[in-house]
């Protein structure tokens, strides 16, 4: 085992795009999840940034039994329930965009 240094990445996004096989729950991917996975990661290159802002396509995260698709940003610790593609745009411009600020508070 040997420790991975992340200090480089100012957020890591987790996007659920999880699939459900043989049930009637609802599921991330039933709605606009690879969309909102595509779009977020179109911004971050976009931006050059896809080595400080990583995003990975993620199984359950819990929540779209309940409210549909989920958006996790860590080390901020941000959890987005019932997210649409609409929604990415004010995700982008309140927890991402920050980050490519030097001044941000949020930044880590």
């Amino acid at each position: 085992m040997k420790p991975v240094d992340t200090s480089f990445c100012l957020a890591h996004l987790l996007v659920c795009v999880n699939q459900r096989h043989n049930s009637s729950l609802p599921c991330c991917a039933s709605g606009d999840a690879e969309a909102i996975y595509q779009k977020l990661r179109g911004w971050i290159e976009a931006h050059n940034m896809l080595s400080r802002i990583w995003i990975t396509r993620t199984e359950c995260l819990g929540w779209c039994h309940v409210q549909g698709s989920t958006v996790a940003i860590y080390p901020q610790n941000i959890w987005v329930r019932a997210m649409t593609l609409e929604d990415c745009d004010a995700l982008i411009e309140e927890h991402l965009r920050p980050l490519l600020n030097p001044a941000s508070p949020t930044r880590r």
